[in-house]
């Protein structure tokens, strides 16, 4: 589905398949059921309706299967068809001359070899010897720009240390084996990712983009592994109080900094949420507002107290996504992103006075009561979830501040019963809306880091509570926005206002395993 998506975004040529094509033992024939089950009826979008090539002039395709030992040595319980093999020294030799001779002759600008197992791999199977010392010296003298295959169930880029050749797994397109990288071998690693996703490349006569995505097609997960994002909140008024101006500034931001996708941390449409599905605010408050390029990708959205005043159903509804397919919106959910896993939390059930004094207001509380109980299951699949986590950097996204020195200060529910969870299992930032400002706090007993992002559009001057500035390092009461850039051991966050100009930056160092500002 995803490729699809993708397929269609880039208007492609042709689809490249690395092998393993019909688990766990190919097709039985020609009449096999598994042929449309796994293949004619998986792909169906419009945009793979192309030619699945076994062939084309630049890019080279190898039987890399005959080449590996063990496969004849060593089958164990395997049986292997080596029909037309024949005898396997001859085969590889033979192939071996042809490629070289085709790799010869060609004049092709890019010139691309795929086969299905790896040249050189830190996944599971590792380095395949065999072709490291038969197929590997060939293209090398030829001058070959990629080596794409799969075998190892993940997505890699190594750069070949001794010539130009830039070596691409994309072998993730089902099963994948989750924390199974070799540790010895490490030389030439750009990237990789122990999920399942797929691949892009895009050719001009002279460049080359290559892009990995996640399961979830929604971003393409960088070669260097890094990760970029920006977070707004507190935003949803059709355009007025300089939401327009604060979105315009931050296509510009997302642009400079190639974003993977976009967080809100609420109060998406003020300032009773949604109608319906069919709420023009949808449309007048997001799709119209925010339609920089650079913001055309996946936007993950928390409920905010307004939006519960409305039809949550509504926001939550994937017809949405038919209208605008940015739109995910969840009560709590995690999304992986390998480098970082960010787990979203729905705060508003926790505020008492939502349910003990909500004024004239009237709240959907549909999936939600009884409250107790969601709570419960809430902050148990949450701290479940948390100490699973094996990724460099957990972040925890809600609606309402934690700590906060603004208008609505600190939220006695979430410090009562979130913040002790965030505190055990090593959380290292909650990023937060609701009160309408930017700020930085630092916990005094963990490394929680508390940022808030809630100048989407209205702000509330001089709303600020001076006497409660422990562990303050900013506080801005106007209009604005945040961004955040992720690499393995440093982490970058900056406040922007509605000039875009820069406010505040935070920097973060892993060390140990614990975050430290510097």
């Amino acid at each position: 589905m995803q490729m699809g998506k993708v397929g269609e975004k880039y208007d492609v040529d042709f689809v490249v398949s690395t092998g393993d094509n019909f688990y766990d033992n190919g097709l039985i024939s020609e009449h096999d059921n598994a042929f449309e089950e796994s293949f004619t009826k998986i792909y169906t979008a419009k945009s793979l309706q192309k030619r699945w090539y076994s062939e084309l002039v630049e890019i080279f395709f190898v039987d890399t299967t005959p080449f590996v030992q063990e496969y004849f040595t060593e089958p164990k319980e395997h049986k292997y068809d080596w029909r037309g093999i024949g005898p396997q020294k001859p085969y590889v030799n033979n192939l071996l001359k042809d490629l070289e001779l085709a790799l010869g002759e060609s004049t092709a600008k890019w010139k691309i070899v795929v086969g299905h197992h790896a040249i050189r791999s830190v996944g599971h199977h590792g380095d395949t010897q065999e072709l490291v010392e038969k197929l590997l010296p060939i293209l090398q003298v030829n001058n070959i720009d990629f080596y794409i295959n799969g075998h190892d169930h993940c997505l890699q880029h190594i750069s070949d240390t001794e010539s130009p050749i830039q070596f691409l797994t994309s072998g993730a397109g089902s099963k994948a084996w989750r924390g199974d990288i070799k540790q010895t071998n490490l030389r030439g690693l750009n990237f990789f990712y122990d999920g399942q996703g797929f691949m892009s490349v895009k050719f001009t006569q002279t460049d080359a983009t290559f892009e990995f995505y996640d399961v979830f097609g929604n971003h393409p997960v960088k070669a260097d592994g890094s990760l970029s994002l920006v977070v707004i909140g507190d935003w949803g008024r059709k355009g007025t109080y300089n939401q327009s101006e604060v979105a315009a500034q931050m296509g510009r931001v997302a642009e400079k900094l190639n974003i993977d996708f976009v967080i809100s941390t609420g109060d998406n449409f003020y300032d009773d949420g949604l109608t319906g599905v069919d709420d023009p605010a949808f449309e007048f408050s997001f799709s119209k507002v925010y339609t920089a390029k650079s913001l055309q990708k996946q936007w993950y959205n928390v409920l905010g107290n307004h939006d519960y005043r409305g039809d949550v159903e509504a926001q939550l509804n994937p017809i949405l996504q038919k209208i605008d397919p940015r739109w995910i919106c969840k009560r709590s959910f995690i999304v992986d992103t390998e480098i970082a896993e960010f787990f979203f939390v729905d705060t508003t059930p926790f505020v008492d006075k939502y349910f003990l004094e909500p004024k004239h207001h009237k709240y959907d509380w549909r999936g939600v009561l009884p409250r107790e109980r969601y709570l419960s299951k809430l902050l148990k699949d949450l701290e479940i979830a948390l100490k699973g986590s094996s990724a460099n950097w957990k972040i925890v996204v809600g609606h309402h501040p934690i700590r906060s020195i603004g208008h609505h200060g600190d939220t006695q529910e979430l410090i009562r019963q979130l913040l002790p969870i965030l505190e055990a299992n090593d959380v290292d930032m909650y990023i937060n809306g609701h009160d309408h400002c930017l700020e930085h706090i630092i916990s005094t007993s963990s490394q929680i880091q508390f940022l808030t992002s809630g100048g989407g559009s209205k702000a509330w001057k001089g709303d600020i509570d001076k006497n409660r500035k422990d562990g303050t390092k900013f506080y801005y009461d106007g209009q604005g926005f945040m961004s955040v850039e992720l690499e393995q051991t440093n982490a970058k966050v900056v406040y922007y206002d509605i000039f875009g100009k820069v406010l505040h930056v935070v920097n973060l160092s892993k060390a140990l395993g614990s975050v430290h500002a510097i």
